[in-house]
């Protein structure tokens, strides 16, 4: 009586066992429809093979429409997992079949499908950013497609036009020349169709946004039609034009005469051409500085001071001024373009460096005197005698040419460069001042001007500072 409950349970594990056994395909990628294809992948729910059995069979047959472009290799990744490379990327409109192999004891399902859509753009040229008015685009894809459709299914959309703005086909001579400056003739002789060269069929307005639109319907040969619709965004570049600036004390105020005048470009034109621009006024006629550069094209230009003050000039351009692509200047109507300057700055300048002058001998029995130059400031500008105490000045009397250039490149040293303070000691025979420290710092000031209380060093900064101290030590002087 204890066992007849059992019988049942026995006699449903005893059929079940041998159907645990088989085999089943849980996934095979792709299915359905796809861009692009390069190996089938078939996976098992248990060990199908011995891992490493070079010799194992392969668990399935793999078959497209067209057998050429279908070859491929297959291999174990794992026991479970089998793979199938094609020799290269299917091309679009391919339908392909999966079919397990009949040596394999198998349940579930056993056949499996996929298609390759219609053909998709891989990367265009150019890649983006601005474009020109009329500018030729090319338009890689993953196969081959007619171009009744391209035609039809691509279009621009221009910002400021309500409408669709077709596409015309690049062919012919515009095509070659095309295709050479990119280095695509190669690609294009094996598979024309694969790579489209077309332009939007009118001009397009300066500064505009803009889309290619590779839509729905373009189609393979065979009539496989891409579902997709793609956008490709540009900018069309700015008009022509030229801008004028100048150095100013203020925005309402005429130019500064002792500054450039300067002229800029949108793009770039022949230098021939801006050679010719011309800025006339103060009796004279002044040609242009470029800078030093053996470019045909130049995208700008320069009047180099000093100018006449308070003086009316006029920037005159040559006729028919055009840039590199032949486009006219859009504000060609602005020119000749009045120009004014303003009077002299005002001006308190003492002797720049590295070199100054000090008048020993300025005035019978008198002090030495620092000229300080001065302009469009106060009539009496109250400036007393100002008397540095404690110094020290040094006579030297160079014997020779050398020694007078050796100490003239000592001089530029201190000017420009920082100096170790152990040779700022030996060139200058005295004491330095001395150093602040807080992290220690090896490098002499280089400046230490009368009236500061400390100066840095770059080397150090901002760690340490020099202090000048009552001798108003200038290492540069």
């Amino acid at each position: 009586m204890t066992l007849t409950p059992l019988l049942p349970t026995l006699l449903f594990a005893a059929l079940a066992a041998p159907a645990a056994q088989a085999l089943q395909i849980t996934a095979v990628t792709p299915q359905g429809e796809v861009a692009q294809a390069r190996q089938v992948v078939v996976r098992f729910d248990q060990d199908a093979t011995r891992f490493g059995d070079a010799r194992a069979a392969a668990p399935a047959t793999v078959r497209c429409a067209d057998q050429a472009v279908g070859r491929g290799t297959g291999r174990w990744n794992n026991a479970r997992e089998w793979v199938w490379q094609f020799e290269n990327d299917l091309p679009p409109g391919q339908r392909c079949e999966v079919a397990a192999a009949s040596s394999l004891e198998l349940t579930g399902r056993t056949r499996f499908t996929f298609q390759t859509g219609g053909p998709v753009v891989r990367s265009t040229w150019p890649y983006g950013g601005q474009v020109d008015e009329q500018q030729f685009f090319v338009l890689r894809l993953n196969g081959p497609a007619t171009l009744d459709s391209v035609r039809a299914n691509v279009w621009c959309a221009v910002e400021g036009i309500g409408e669709r703005v077709p596409v015309r086909l690049v062919e012919g001579a515009e095509r070659a020349a095309l295709l050479k400056a990119r280095r695509l003739e190669q690609e294009a002789a094996k598979s024309p169709l694969a790579v489209q060269t077309l332009a939007c069929n009118r001009r397009l307005p300066p500064s505009a946004d803009l889309q290619i639109v590779y839509g729905p319907g373009v189609a393979t040969p065979s009539g496989v039609a891409n579902r997709v619709e793609k956008r490709f965004d540009f900018t069309v570049r700015a008009p022509f034009t030229a801008s004028f600036s100048c150095e100013r004390e203020n925005a309402q105020a005429d130019c500064l005469p002792i500054r450039p005048l300067r002229l800029q470009f949108s793009a770039p034109l022949p230098r021939e051409q801006a050679q010719a621009i011309r800025l006339q006024g103060g009796g004279r006629s002044i040609a242009p500085q470029i800078d030093d550069s053996t470019d045909a094209l130049v995208d700008g230009l320069r009047f180099d001071p000093p100018f006449t003050e308070s003086t009316d000039y006029q920037l005159t351009l040559p006729a028919k001024l055009r840039d590199a692509s032949d486009r006219p200047l859009d504000n060609a109507d602005s020119f000749p373009l009045a120009v004014r300057t303003g009077a002299m700055p005002p001006l308190a300048k003492f002797a720049s460096s590295p070199f100054g002058i000090v008048e020993r001998l300025a005035e019978p029995d008198g002090p030495p005197l620092l000229p300080v130059t001065v302009r469009r400031i106060e009539a009496a500008p109250g400036v007393g005698a100002l008397r540095i105490a404690d110094g020290q000045v040094a006579t030297l009397r160079p014997q020779s040419d050398a020694e007078i250039l050796a100490w003239w490149r000592k001089v530029q040293r201190y000017d420009r460069f920082q100096v170790e303070r152990k040779q700022a000691a030996s060139d200058l025979k005295q004491p330095l001042p001395r150093v602040t420290r807080r992290a220690g710092c090896s490098r002499a000031c280089c400046r230490c001007w009368p009236g500061r209380t400390a100066c840095s060093s770059s080397s150090c900064r901002p760690r340490t500072t020099t202090t000048c101290g009552p001798s108003r030590w200038s290492a540069s002087r």
